[in-house]
């Protein structure tokens, strides 16, 4: 089962490319102002994108072209806007290592997409092109302009000093200031997405502006609390060496229940999640084992029954990978450490020679899933483990596979 649970977790990640693209409802505007509504791959690639790949319909089958000279603006799905501009870019190095002391930026005239953070009469944008990272801004009167942060250095007799010119604080207070702004207020301005967003904001939402916070649509995570229902097959074998005992007890199909909680990240589109889910298991199974060197004489051989049973309650801590199928269904990865608290145990054979209770160690488990409409969900889980980390001559080998459905009861995402 662990080696067909391998395979499956191949096969899905060979096809992530194909899951996890999806062509969402668009438009663009050309270089003559022409609208056209259509379906765009979103790559939701980190840097800001030169060309984008379309359909005219969900269905059809040929696929085009659109690139930064014939396209003048581009909206996706409502979450994602860039806006062309031809602008003044500042280039210096942003690695420490590289850094030079010069104040002033390294401008250098380009033109890009720039990501839309704040759509309103004053709008921010975001450029990212690998370590590089820019903001920008213009307003009803003034065209696009990049707001100035530039780390430098200041070499003295016996150290070294890291400085910048945030002259975009400077730029914000003479050209966007509104309400009870003081300078002390810039001057604790950083420059980040969530600093330079929620200024934007409040000056649009001071000078009564209709505002779109595109940062807001792409960084959405949520909390799921789900009930889970399932059926486990599990294994126990067990050997102890110096008495050549070896018992398989074989499998043995268990229900299981229990609950899950899931933060959806607010990151890479919602792809990324962290759970914890307690559940509760139980096997119990009998086995007949041959026993070697036992007897009066201590070489004789010996076939004797065994029985075990163990009642258990898992904490699974964990991380979910998902890829988007369609706007309704979503396969995932998923990865765990399980920490375990026996209930109950008991494990020995006929004449109780061996008694033994089981003292579970901690795991990893592994599993995919499929979820339809953040409602429902399925997941195959495999984890295998020690119960015997408290006897020094006994190994063994309590392996689990699961059958898991889970119910979304609570689900904080979704639109009231």
């Amino acid at each position: 089962m662990k080696k067909k649970l391998l395979v499956l977790l191949f096969v899905l990640m060979s096809l992530d490319f194909y899951a996890q693209v999806n062509y969402d409802k668009s438009y663009f505007i050309d270089n003559n102002g022409v609208k056209t509504e259509c379906f765009i791959k979103n790559k939701d690639k980190n840097d800001n994108p030169t060309e984008f790949e379309y359909k005219l319909s969900a269905d059809e089958s040929q696929i085009m072209k659109i690139d930064i000279k014939t396209i003048k603006e581009v909206k996706i799905a409502n979450i994602l806007k860039y806006e062309r501009a031809t602008v003044k870019l500042d280039t210096s190095s942003v690695n420490l290592q590289t850094l030079n002391g010069n104040r002033e930026p390294e401008w250098k005239e380009v033109t890009i997409f720039l990501k839309a953070l704040v759509d309103s009469e004053a709008s921010l944008y975001e450029y990212k092109n690998g370590n590089l990272k820019r903001y920008f801004y213009k307003t009803s009167t003034m065209p696009v302009e990049q707001l100035v942060c530039r780390k430098y250095v200041l070499n003295e007799e016996l150290s070294t000093k890291l400085l910048s010119n945030n002259d975009f604080q400077k730029q914000l207070w003479q050209n966007l200031n509104c309400g009870s702004k003081n300078i002390n207020d810039l001057l604790l301005l950083k420059y980040t997405r969530k600093d330079l967003t929620d200024y934007f904001i409040e000056y649009n939402t001071c000078k009564n502006n209709t505002i779109t916070d595109f940062g807001k649509k792409l960084e959405k995570g949520s909390v799921n609390i789900k009930a889970l229902v399932g059926f486990t097959s599990s294994s126990l074998s067990l050997n102890n060496n110096l008495s050549q005992i070896t018992a398989d007890f074989g499998n043995k199909m268990n229900f299981s229940f229990g609950a899950e909680v899931e933060w959806i990240l607010p990151v890479n589109k919602n792809k990324w999640s962290l759970y914890l889910a307690p559940s509760y298991n139980s096997y119990e199974n009998s086995t007949t084992v041959t026993a070697y060197n036992r007897g009066p004489f201590l070489s004789d051989t010996v076939t004797e029954s065994w029985d075990a049973s163990l009642s258990h309650l898992d904490v699974s801590f964990g991380f979910r990978y998902y890829m988007f199928v369609s706007d309704n269904s979503k396969i995932f990865l998923g990865g765990s450490y399980i920490f375990s608290k026996v209930l109950d145990s008991d494990i020995h054979n006929a004449d109780r020679t061996y008694q033994m209770e089981a003292k579970l160690t901690g795991g990893i488990g592994y599993g995919i899933g499929y979820t339809y409409k953040n409602k429902f969900n399925v997941e195959l889980k495999h984890s295998s483990r020690n119960i015997f980390d408290n006897f020094i001559y006994f190994d063994s080998t309590y392996s689990m596979t699961s059958l898991i459905f889970g119910y979304t009861i609570f689900d904080s995402g979704k639109k009231k």
